[in-house]
């Protein structure tokens, strides 16, 4: 009795807490979530970038952009002649940066064992020259080289246009400032082209009848022109880690042709130097913040209103592979080389006539291959002359439009080149992104600490030494 009593008043509490047994329960509170936070300045300017990317990619997307890892070989453009290997990048980074290769018989100066292909295309530079003139043989010095005392300018290798970068060069399928180098099969550009300017015998376009890549023909041409012997009594074939080197890459220690077998290896490794540690391709794998608001401003002025993609596109902002020669080379009015007064050599009228010069098409007079646009602030040197000192001078002369050489005739400049209405703020946020956002700072992964030759890297004079710290490691 008294177990009925305990749980008849505990059931009398809990009806009493609960309101009651007969009443209906109260309806639960709703609390409504936060709005989401308003988006910020940056992440509206992203999704505009984004949208006006897609639209003028390659690919339809923004991601179009985007440069491979430089190991994922099916990924870069390649000649299938030359199917780039691990083994061949490893053989062509030495070869590109072997000073011991220039001691040949037909050298005009005693400055053998000196110079390189880095001499005018190094890796402090962007890859490029760090002067308005590359020198080979006959020059001294690394960051202000020159010609060395004693010396006839004459009986020097010394460029009579700016040299070009190597970076990104993956996406070029001819070489050189008219593009002369380059008979790929399937290849566009270079289609049709008179065969006796074309492959021009006893000069360096005879590299063009083997029908290769412009990477690959130039690797051919240039190691004689710039007076490198690869062939028989050369380091490359007496030296022990060369001869291991050449039998990783293609199965025998002296393959039957020296000069094509190193310039396939010179050419695979240029194919991997590429850009892709830039703050822009950081972005376009997701990294958000590896713009500021001011770049990503800029990119859209690039890639909408400033109509720079028109010509800078594709990964390497250039021209997009399988382009025709009308996209791959412009007439925008520059400067030759010969505007400086210390200017050594001649420029002749071919090469000023640049790509008319080489095909004879008076079309194409004065037209030069549009350049990639990566690492410009690694030098004060723009323009096939020169002409320009900074990111800044370019910009701002391709927006007023009005041509620097009296030989250019109005009729002769590309339909491109007008004037651009932007704003000192836009103009400022596009020399922002086209100096940071498109800066690799570690292309210096790309170059040997030391070469099977022992000699210094780059160059090898005395003065390179010691600018190069050579002599600091014995």
């Amino acid at each position: 009795m008294k177990n009925l009593v305990t749980v008849a008043l505990c059931t009398t509490v809990l009806s009493a807490c609960s309101g009651g047994g007969t009443d209906s329960p109260e309806e639960p509170i709703t609390v409504a979530p936060p709005p989401p936070p308003a988006p910020t300045a940056l992440e509206v300017s992203i999704g505009e970038l984004k949208d006006v990317m897609g639209g003028i990619s390659p690919t339809g997307s923004y991601e179009g952009y985007l440069l491979p890892e430089s190991d994922d070989f099916f990924n870069i453009p390649q000649d299938p002649s030359n199917p780039i290997t691990a083994e061949k990048v490893e053989l062509g980074k030495f070869i590109y940066h072997e000073t011991g290769i220039t001691s040949t018989e037909t050298n005009k100066t005693d400055l053998d064992n000196t110079w390189s292909c880095a001499s005018c295309h190094s890796g402090q530079n962007g890859f490029k020259s760090g002067i308005r003139q590359g020198i080979g043989e006959g020059g001294v010095g690394f960051d202000h080289r020159m010609v060395a005392e004693g010396i006839n300018p004459e009986d020097t290798d010394v460029q009579p246009v700016a040299s070009p970068t190597v970076l990104n060069t993956a996406y070029q399928e001819v070489m050189l400032w008219n593009g002369q180098f380059g008979n790929q099969i399937g290849g566009v550009v270079n289609i049709g082209i008179d065969p006796e300017r074309h492959f021009t015998e006893g000069t360096p376009k005879e590299a063009n009848l083997r029908s290769l890549s412009g990477l690959e023909t130039q690797a051919v041409a240039g190691l004689g022109v710039h007076r490198m012997n690869v062939e028989e009594g050369s380091i490359l074939t007496t030296n022990e880690k060369y001869q291991m080197m050449f039998e990783a890459a293609y199965g025998t220690s002296q393959p039957h042709d020296m000069l094509e077998a190193a310039s396939f290896a010179i050419a695979a490794y240029e194919r991997t130097i590429l850009a892709n540690r830039a703050p822009f391709q950081k972005f376009l794998r997701g990294d958000e913040e590896a713009l500021t608001l001011e770049e990503v401003e800029g990119a859209k002025v690039f890639f909408g209103k400033g109509g720079c993609a028109g010509c800078h596109n594709g990964p390497a902002l250039s021209s997009p592979v399988g382009s025709m020669a009308t996209e791959v080379f412009m007439t925008l009015g520059f400067h030759d080389l010969d505007i400086w007064e210390d200017t050594i050599g001649e420029v002749n009228q071919a090469t000023r006539e640049a790509r008319g010069g080489f095909t004879g098409d008076n079309m194409e007079k004065y037209a030069f291959k549009v350049p990639p646009l990566y690492n410009l602030k690694d030098t004060e040197v723009f323009g096939h002359g020169a002409s320009f000192t900074s990111v800044e001078e370019v910009v701002r002369y391709k927006v007023a439009a009005v041509p620097q050489n009296p030989e250019v005739e109005v009729t002769d400049l590309d339909y491109r080149f007008t004037p651009l209405d932007l704003t000192e703020e836009e103009i400022s946020n596009l020399v922002l992104f086209l100096e940071e956002s498109l800066h690799d700072p570690e292309l210096m992964r790309y170059v040997p600490e030391t070469l099977p030759s022992g000699l210094c890297v780059t160059n090898n004079d005395d003065e390179s030494r010691d600018e190069l710290g050579c002599n600091d490691n014995g």
